[in-house]
């Protein structure tokens, strides 16, 4: 349980027992749990402090909810045991509800997030008239209506269909603390005067004064005001926000690929927003569950027996993406024979997801992704996430300082591809095939994989409609972005980028996540096993377990895939599991919501 948020609820069950009893004596008194503006918040080296805990709210594993949101998506399949998990998770099962632990730990960490930013916004207005730096002043204001705003938005695309309470003060009286819902059209409302501020007064990317990669930028606030735009389908203002990213503050797609989702790549130059960990400021004496520690433990719930690891459908669709045989990077000389071939899976997939086909790529530092053991089609399964995981820098997760919980690797919540692919989607939705197509082609280009279209006389590059005279219609586009060039470049990435994503489909489209999860249970694929080269010493080296997927009838043994979405399928309400319902424990202390 979050303490500071925990004595909260506290408080207000406090006030609801002694209503019987002199309650505005009670309100007399001051709330011990809050820092005083009497005796701190004097200047802007104080402020900065109470802002430097603002941004620590990331820290919380609940804010994001990977593990659970990545089971509740089309993302994970939980963990060990096939074709029946050891640990049956109820966000796989949309069996989750109002008492569910990790639905109530979203909604106190963010609201913790929201009064710790509220905390500093009442403290910069006090001490504006004898702040000595105008600028820093404005600067750290502009910080703090960011996170209060997107920590209101994460709540509004989470929670009951968006009304959820607007907090814009410090809470002060028993009325403030039990504010009723406010309706979804004011809080978003809310949370865009925030981000405008945010986006008006904030830095550009690398213009901090020190130099603070960390800080969030008026790319970022740009970023989700387009977001916020695009999730309610209005596509000409949300062009707007995205087009001033992609083009006005310095951020390029990464083409190093040794800087994709590695601890080299933290703060590369596509990088719109992270989560900043850093060894020099963990606490190895804490648990490192509740984000107090400074680490997250993301890589132990992409790695470990207790995982979220890939499912069928996208590990299928990772290895067998064309690859331009016109991109010399596809092509790969074997060390042993100095034969040259084209690579075993595409660059896309070694980046992102760890397969056991991959042979050309170093997973763990001591071998190549076929050496790594877990991988099996009775057990394991067919693919593990890397993008959470420290596989660049230690050859197990234990090695970590502190063992395998305690991991600094960066979580990057927004980054310049999903502004490309949300302004594809725009470009798409106003008429703009071409451009859709274009942006789209970016990100395929810079993974060697076949483009989109017609090449027009570039000869220099494949093209998957190089041998027809049809072009891509706008619905054909869109079903493709839908289903391939999103989840494959976003994948378990950011704040519930694949879930939120259906929910507007559902009303763009008519392609809810009901009609996903039904497509997903008909859909059959086959482990194998597997054999492969050893490049140590080019051996021949025969896995058993079907660790190999393919989704084509095969000759000999093999194992069937066709159960992971059966029952998400028949259990997923779109009325019930679309968005979480409000916390009971809010329910039951807030008098104001019942």
């Amino acid at each position: 349980m979050k303490q500071l948020i925990f004595k909260y609820f506290i408080f207000i069950f406090t006030l609801g027992v002694l209503s019987s009893c002199d309650a505005d004596e009670f309100l007399e008194q001051k709330n011990p749990n809050l820092i005083s503006t009497d005796n701190y918040w004097r200047n802007l080296a104080e402020t900065q402090t109470g802002l430097n805990a603002v941004y620590q709210t990331l820290h919380k594993p609940a804010i994001l909810n990977k593990f659970e949101e990545m089971l509740r998506s089309d993302m994970g399949y939980p963990g060990y045991g096939r074709p029946n998990p050891n640990n049956t998770e109820d966000f796989y099962l949309h069996l989750y509800n109002g008492s569910s632990l990790a639905i109530l730990n979203k909604w106190q960490d963010s609201y913790l997030g929201i009064f710790r930013a509220n905390q500093v916004i009442e403290a910069l207005n006090n001490i504006k008239e004898t702040a000595t730096d105008e600028a820093e002043w404005t600067s750290q204001m502009a910080q703090a209506r960011f996170f209060r705003g997107l920590f209101h938005f994460y709540l509004h695309t989470t929670f009951n269909n968006g009304s959820i309470i607007i907090r814009d003060a410090v809470p002060a009286t028993n009325e403030d603390f039990s504010k009723a819902l406010s309706p979804a059209s004011d809080v978003i409302s809310f949370v865009r005067e925030d981000l405008e501020y945010a986006y008006a007064n904030l830095y550009k990317n690398g213009e901090y004064p020190d130099n603070d990669l960390a800080k969030v930028t008026s790319g970022a606030a740009a970023t989700i005001l387009g977001t916020s735009y695009l999730y309610e389908l209005d596509y000409s203002k949300a062009m707007v926000y995205f087009d001033d990213v992609i083009n006005n503050h310095g951020y390029s797609l990464e083409t190093d690929l040794t800087k994709m989702f590695t601890t080299a790549g933290e703060f590369n130059r596509e990088s719109i927003l992270e989560i900043n960990f850093s060894e020099e400021n963990t606490r190895l004496d804490l648990p490192p569950w509740d984000g107090d520690s400074g680490t997250n433990w993301i890589n132990v719930r992409t790695a470990q027996t207790r995982s979220a690891t890939g499912p069928a459908w996208i590990v299928n669709a990772y290895k067998t993406e064309p690859m331009d045989p016109l991109d010399s990077r596809n092509y790969y000389t074997d060390p042993n024979t100095s034969s040259v071939s084209l690579r075993s899976v595409p660059l896309r997939n070694s980046s992102m997801m760890a397969v056991v086909d991959d042979n050309e790529t170093t997973y763990y530092l001591t071998g190549t992704t076929s050496e790594y053991g877990r991988f099996g089609g009775a057990n394991w399964g067919f693919g593990w996430w890397k993008k959470y995981t420290n596989d660049d820098i230690v050859s197990t997760e234990s090695q970590l300082p502190g063992g395998q919980a305690y991991s600094t690797k960066n979580v990057t919540l927004n980054r310049l591809a999903d502004v490309l692919l949300m302004q594809a989607e725009c470009k798409i939705k106003t008429g703009d095939v071409e451009g859709a197509i274009k942006l789209i082609n970016q990100i395929r280009k810079r993974w060697g994989l076949v483009l989109l279209g017609r090449p027009n006389g570039d000869t220099t590059r494949t093209y998957d409609k190089e041998d027809t005279d049809a072009e891509y219609t706008a619905d054909e586009l869109m079903q493709r972005l839908m289903r391939v060039e999103k989840p494959l470049e976003m994948g378990v990435e950011g704040h519930n980028i694949r879930f939120l994503d259906f929910q507007r489909w559902k009303k763009s489209d008519n392609y809810g996540f009901k009609d996903r999860l039904k497509e997903l249970s008909e859909e059959v694929y086959y482990g194998v096993d597997f054999s492969y080269t050893k490049r140590s010493n080019n051996q021949t080296v025969d896995r058993g377990n079907f660790p190999q997927l393919v989704n084509q009838l095969p000759s000999g043994t093999f194992t069937t895939v066709d159960y992971e979405y059966d029952t998400p399928y028949l259990n997923y309400d779109e009325s019930k599991n679309g968005t979480y319902p409000i916390p009971f424990a809010e329910v039951n202390s807030n008098p104001n919501i019942n």
